[in-house]
């Protein structure tokens, strides 16, 4: 009689449950807050590659070749793929954006890196500006390279709140996160914006703003220069639910 495999049955277990993971995140399309969309093309060979191996290793189960220990390696697979099962897709939380910084509201940072966006749309003479998923990158590029063009325009801007140390009383950014590959690599980046309503703010929640655009000087310590930031002089605030797609992907 055969003996049954310990280890073995704990790879097959981990296969399948991996296969499974990776094709409920494909089909319910919350993948996309984990990787970039333009990545998923890998996915279908190694998920087919996984169930292959996950029908090898279920086959044997009891093998000749002896008992296969439980060992530490178990645990290492084990332990990262139970936590990521255990826990709801979602975006990043607000504490762990507050980490990243507002690198793309400043030049040089996130936005100078991503120049695979949609050309930049054209909003003719006293029509608002409504920057959406489409055109959130080359705006606000251009806010930064041609400021004086966009002083005194008005604006629309679907965002959610974010918080830094480094800014006044009444300023907050409307930011939108910028995944270039990956959840690990995504990027916070938007508008500054100032209103006195932003005491009745909490960090990460989602808002629609309308306002006029200015500019200030800001002191950027990473570039140890002054510069002038484009802001939004905010006119309204209007509650709204996050967007079925928080990313923004270059």
């Amino acid at each position: 009689m055969r003996r049954l495999s310990l280890g073995a049955m704990l790879w097959s277990i981990f296969l399948s449950l991996t296969v499974i993971g990776i094709s409920y995140l494909s089909v319910s399309r919350k993948l996309v807050l984990f990787l970039h969309p333009h990545s998923w093309w890998a996915l279908a060979p190694a998920t087919a590659l996984l169930s292959l191996l996950s029908i090898v290793s279920w086959r044997g189960l009891h093998s000749r070749h002896g008992h296969n220990p439980v060992g530490w390696s178990h645990a290492l697979f084990f332990l990262p793929l139970l936590l990521a099962l255990s826990c709801p897709p979602q975006m990043l939380s607000p504490e762990v954006i507050s980490k990243r910084g507002p690198f793309g509201v400043l030049p040089g940072h996130a936005l100078s890196r991503s120049k695979t966006h949609a050309p930049l749309p054209v909003f003719a003479e006293g029509q608002p500006i409504v920057v959406n998923d489409e055109n959130f990158l080359a705006l606000m590029e251009a806010l930064w390279e041609n400021t004086d063009s966009y002083i005194g325009r008005s604006l629309q801007m679907l965002g959610f709140v974010y918080e830094d140390p480094s800014l006044g009383a009444t300023d907050f950014v409307l930011a939108r996160l910028i995944m270039t590959c990956c959840a690990a690599d995504a990027e916070v980046a938007g508008l500054l914006c100032r209103s006195p309503e932003k005491s009745q703010l909490t960090p990460g929640q989602w808002v629609t703003v309308s306002g006029t655009l200015d500019k200030m000087p800001y002191y950027n310590a990473a570039m140890r220069e002054v510069v002038e930031m484009p802001y939004l002089q905010v006119t309204e605030i209007v509650p709204a639910e996050k967007p079925a797609q928080e990313y923004i992907y270059p």
